[in-house]
């Protein structure tokens, strides 16, 4: 699965904010997403959006490959429903899948934390500093 989290495994990050770029953070959560439900691609980009409180939704031409990518490592796979009026392309989770979002879910709280930490740092440091 080389390529998809390459960043993860950095033992130090020179700026902990690199590593959480949008492509690479998109990419953990379509993986979280369809650990719970399986979902086609639409109802994957509305739930980031609402994730990110509407104030940017990830165009097709952004999502549509990550899935591609994501589908051609084995991580997760999608059939065609049509049980609806317009047929959708249901993504789900293989097992290899659940096996990397776990391993990878560890990886990212810990630099989730360190991000978080940074950035209470500048705001301390430049927003609540007395003049």
């Amino acid at each position: 699965m080389e390529g998809i989290f390459d960043f993860c495994n950095k033992k130090k990050n020179f700026f902990v904010a690199s590593v959480f770029g949008a492509r690479q953070f998109i990419t953990f959560y379509i993986l979280h997403l369809v650990s719970d439900e399986p979902m086609y691609g639409e109802a994957i980009s509305k739930k980031v959006s609402e994730l990110l409180s509407n104030l940017w939704e990830p165009s097709p031409g952004f999502m549509y490959p990550i899935l591609k990518r994501l589908e051609s490592h084995g991580l997760i796979k999608g059939k065609w429903d049509y049980t609806e009026a317009h047929p959708r392309y249901i993504y789900q989770i293989t097992d290899k899948g659940k096996e990397e979002y776990l391993k990878y879910r560890a990886i990212f709280e810990t630099k989730l934390d360190e991000l978080i930490q940074v950035l209470e740092n500048v705001k301390k440091e430049v927003f609540m500093k007395e003049a």
